[in-house]
């Protein structure tokens, strides 16, 4: 039977060397796809003159260690690339055998591939490896600190042998561009290191920090940040939703942040009493604030729309339809030739006959009319001064006139 199985592998071994010499592409190709073909064999065929072949054999699990480096530096990036994926895959199943030679073989094609001169060789390794804990230390220094962002981010995320001190080293001689914000991201970051992220000023980054509610960061270094960032806008609401905020730093960013904000500063359990009076008072000054500024806005586009000649029915009955009180005030002040407490005082009065005399004189429809009445001036149903016809005005021009005469 030993003797049957013997002849069984040598048969096998002539046909994959017959196979490695066959001058057919498909055939060789195959040859290098089966992990079942003696080491010696894949070896030889790391070396084909088809590129296509060599990056089969980079890709198979049972290529040996002596070949992997030689592939290592093949010429094609298609074929190194490959190799550093298929590498990144066997890793956990290498284990600690450090007394096996394929693991040394590994670790020298590892670090030809860190310092592949080309970036998608690299950057294909630097994702490969990202989550392994038995790559050499080294290597993943040298990619963490890699001039290209798309090779140093996955490490600097990822990689758990990248301790705090690695960290602070890392930002401290300066992380290459765009490339910050992945240590940022990193799960379960120290006070330390958000201190260091914190520290380079890079909006990007910082923001990131705030995001990630595993770091750890101090409640005097978001003091800090919130003395600082009252007009850098994409830091409010991250700073606002973070757990180690002071009450101290919660009034602060309650006087400038967007209006919706202190609402959830609000919403927050941990405040004290003087910090919720401190909200309140915020939020009306800031409801306050927004009612102004609305105003100023709508009183100012009604001026430019007169100007041009513009201010007609269609528009003043949109701004009705949006609410847009100081709009429509504004609009028949101008319109009217009267000023804007003068038409105040009318629709004070919530009298559908003054009301409808208003919008006359500034030469609006009737329709316009009965829906000033209804929303602007807040007649009463049963007071309404309704349309002659459905669309006519129903009192004469002077009758109208009479009606708002003795108003200045």
């Amino acid at each position: 039977m030993a003797d049957e199985n013997r002849n069984a592998e040598m048969v096998a071994y002539q046909k994959q060397i017959n196979d490695l010499k066959n001058p057919n592409q498909s055939t060789r190709l195959a040859l290098a796809r089966d992990a079942s073909v003696r080491p010696e064999v894949l070896y030889f065929l790391a070396e084909d003159k088809d590129k296509d072949v060599r990056s089969a054999v980079a890709q198979n699990p049972a290529t040996p260690g002596k070949a992997d480096l030689l592939l290592a530096e093949d010429v094609d990036p298609y074929v190194r690339t490959e190799l550093a994926r298929k590498i990144g895959r066997l890793l956990p199943g290498m284990g600690d055998r450090k007394q096996d030679r394929l693991r040394e073989l590994t670790e020298q094609a590892l670090d030809h591939l860190a310092n592949d001169r080309l970036v998608d060789v690299r950057a294909a390794l630097a994702d490969a490896i990202r989550d392994s804990e038995i790559v050499p230390k080294q290597i993943v220094m040298k990619l963490a600190q890699d001039v290209e962002e798309i090779v140093a981010a996955p490490i600097l995320e990822y990689s758990p042998l990248l301790n705090d001190a690695d960290l602070v080293e890392i930002i401290g001689a300066g992380v290459t561009l765009g490339a910050l914000p992945s240590i940022a991201r990193r799960r379960g970051i120290s006070a330390e290191v958000a201190d260091a992220v914190v520290a380079t000023t890079d909006l990007p980054s910082v923001a990131a920090l705030l995001h990630n509610k595993s770091a750890s960061v101090r409640s005097e270094t978001l003091d800090k940040l919130t003395d600082g960032v009252k007009d850098i806008d994409i830091l409010h609401e991250p700073l606002v939703m973070r757990p180690e905020l002071s009450q101290r730093a919660i009034r602060r960013i309650s006087t400038f942040v967007a209006r919706s904000l202190p609402d959830r500063l609000a919403e927050r359990g941990d405040l004290d009493n003087r910090t919720r009076r401190a909200l309140a008072e915020a939020v009306g000054e800031r409801l306050a604030e927004d009612k102004d500024a609305d105003q100023k806005l709508d009183e100012d586009f009604a001026e430019h729309l007169n100007e041009r000649g513009k201010l007609d029915d269609e528009v003043l009955q949109k701004a009705m339809e949006k609410n847009r009180r100081s709009f429509v005030v504004r609009a028949l002040a101008l319109k009217s030739g009267r000023n804007d407490e003068a038409v105040e005082r009318i629709m004070a009065m919530r009298n559908g006959k003054a009301t409808t005399a208003l919008v006359h004189q500034g030469g609006f429809s009737m329709r316009t009319a009965l829906l000033v009445q209804q929303r602007i001036a807040r007649v009463p149903p049963h007071e309404l001064l309704a349309a002659r016809n459905g669309i006519d005005y129903p009192l004469t021009p002077e009758e109208l006139e009479m009606q708002i005469a003795h108003i200045g």
